[in-house]
């Protein structure tokens, strides 16, 4: 068995390395595991039925249905007048325009999910204004792929999404329980960027003058349809009143109507957010197709079983365990996307870190957070790529701006690690576990 085991593991990073999307890697590589473990017999009838029983969960709906309000409300330009209402409230501030886009990603986090397109939307808008006033490049394009970053915490949130259905764990708990991590991560950016300011006043500018307050007003008008839609949505999840699904629904059908009610949407942006929507839903629903074909083969081949066994008999602290998986998903991170890292590694992991007593909502923020981090480090770095592109930024200058906020990253991390409590007191209070 542990020839097979190897067998499939050589050819899985054969094929990631050779650039075959990461579904069809997955779905390869586990049908071949399944007939080194099984037979053609048994290979053939997973092949077969677990990828459709897989996407065709009911659960699963809400992840193309939060996918579809983001793009409704970006082809509704609001998540480009987040950005500029922030600025309006924070821009006379040295260093306004980068907290501006900390707390438009933040805002952003709440209506989109997805950490690369948070990222390219803020860099859009923010870009033009940070290089207008004379902030320093990679102290910009450094803020901004960070704060894009949150939508991977703050709910909706695809990672707890994938990573409730992985693991059958409560999606409305893992959402509820990246609320606070989210918050404290928002606001150790703010701190970091505040310190990198006293520390090199030169890497922003002095503040250009405080907006008049009739133009700071305005600018509410295009926001507040999206801040009661965060607080409808948040209060529906937080009280119960509805099942992380419906609230999906809902909140793509709102979205919709509050383009349309104030004529923001037409024909050619709503077929536009609806294919994008469409592509992104296909192309997330194809890596957990594949991944449930190689779920079974890591079942089949007894693999986390192994894992308990060895760790039993060697009596090794489960800290010790825990801190060596921990490092695990930092350094595939580095290689791998988040999606990636939570598909390879959780049908592994997640039994053995169970079996050891941890709690499955409190690792569920802890992997979150890991793969959060590998979207801004080198080599893979998504978001410093995306950011890069849109802004035309090389991509090494955008790393070296990123590295006072992944600390910032890391202690947060830490702090999580410690105090639990942070991820799990709204989920507690909400009656959620």
């Amino acid at each position: 068995m542990t020839a097979i085991v190897l067998i499939v593991t050589v050819l899985l990073l054969v094929l990631l390395l050779n650039g075959m999307p990461v579904a069809f890697t997955m779905l390869v590589a586990g049908g071949v595991g399944v007939y080194l473990v099984a037979g053609w017999d048994t290979m053939a009838g997973v092949m077969s039925t677990a990828p459709y029983e897989q996407v065709a969960s009911y659960t699963l709906s809400t992840l193309p249905m939060f996918i579809l309000m983001a793009e409704f409300l970006t082809a509704g330009g609001f998540t480009a007048d987040i950005f500029r209402a922030f600025y309006k409230w924070s821009g006379h501030m040295r260093g306004g325009l980068a907290y501006a886009v900390i707390f438009g990603g933040a805002m952003l986090a709440a209506i989109s999910g997805s950490s690369s397109a948070a990222a390219g939307t803020l860099a859009g808008a923010a870009h033009p204004e940070m290089r207008r006033y004379g902030y320093d490049d990679s102290f910009a394009t450094g803020v901004m792929a960070m704060s894009g970053t949150l939508s991977i915490m703050i709910p909706p949130s695809i990672a707890f999404i994938i990573f409730g259905i992985i693991t059958e764990t409560s999606v409305g708990a893992l959402l509820l329980a990246g609320i606070l991590p989210g918050l404290l991560t928002a606001l150790g950016y703010v701190l970091a960027i505040r310190l990198s300011l006293w520390h090199n006043p030169a890497l922003a500018p002095t503040a250009p003058g405080r907006f008049p307050l009739r133009e700071r007003v305005e600018t509410l008008s295009t926001v507040w349809p999206v801040m009661l839609l965060m607080v409808m949505l948040l209060a529906a999840i937080y009280s119960g009143a509805a099942t992380v699904t419906e609230i999906g629904a809902v909140g793509a059908a709102a979205a919709l109507v509050i383009a349309l009610a104030m004529r923001r949407m037409t024909l050619r942006s709503f077929v536009k957010a609806v294919t994008h929507g469409t592509r992104n839903s296909a192309m997330i629903l194809a890596i957990i197709a594949g991944a449930s074909v190689f779920g079974i083969f890591v079942t089949l081949s007894g693999v986390p079983q192994m894992l308990v066994q060895a760790v039993e008999s060697a009596g090794v602290d489960r800290w010790v365990v825990f801190s060596m998986i921990l490092v695990l998903l930092l350094i595939l991170g580095f290689f791998l996307d988040q999606l990636a890292v939570m598909v390879l590694t959780l049908p592994i992991i997640f039994p053995l870190l169970l079996r050891l007593g941890f709690e499955p909502i409190w690792f569920g923020v802890i992997l979150v957070k890991t793969v959060e981090i590998g979207l801004v480090t080198p080599p893979m770095g998504l978001n410093c790529f995306v950011v890069s592109s849109v802004t035309g930024v090389p991509a090494h200058k955008v790393f070296r701006g990123i590295w006072w906020l992944v600390l910032v990253d890391m202690l947060v991390l830490l702090a999580l690690i410690l105090f639990p409590q942070i991820s799990l007191t709204i989920p507690r209070w909400a009656g959620a576990m």
